[in-house]
């Protein structure tokens, strides 16, 4: 192999190295960041609090407590909410929704 050749690959190779850890630094954390979980509830939304906030607005509460439905039941159920009846529910809410529901 010729020494052009070998310089060649060995930079392409170091180059392919790098560009992965290019990303591990980064800025330093602005003001807006959200601060490191002491606790371990920090960001995990209370799905019982949603529910009544969120889905008593069209359900009694009754209505609610008496449907038993798996995680993935009360996710299409969610999603229909959403869909055919323009619910405003993030993602977010979503997931913590159906969790609490079909944990009950």
């Amino acid at each position: 192999m010729s020494s052009t050749v070998r310089v060649s690959l060995t930079v392409i190779l170091l180059v392919a190295l790098m560009v992965p850890l290019a990303g591990c630094g980064g800025a330093a954390p602005t003001e807006s960041a959200t601060p490191p979980a002491t606790d371990g509830t920090a960001g995990v939304l209370d799905g019982a609090s949603l529910v009544e906030s969120l889905c008593t607005t069209c359900h009694t509460r009754e209505r609610i407590d008496s449907a038993t439905m798996d995680l993935a039941e009360w996710q299409a159920t969610i999603n229909r909410m959403i869909t055919q009846n323009g619910a405003k529910i993030s993602t977010e809410q979503q997931s913590a929704i159906a969790i609490y529901l079909s944990n009950r």
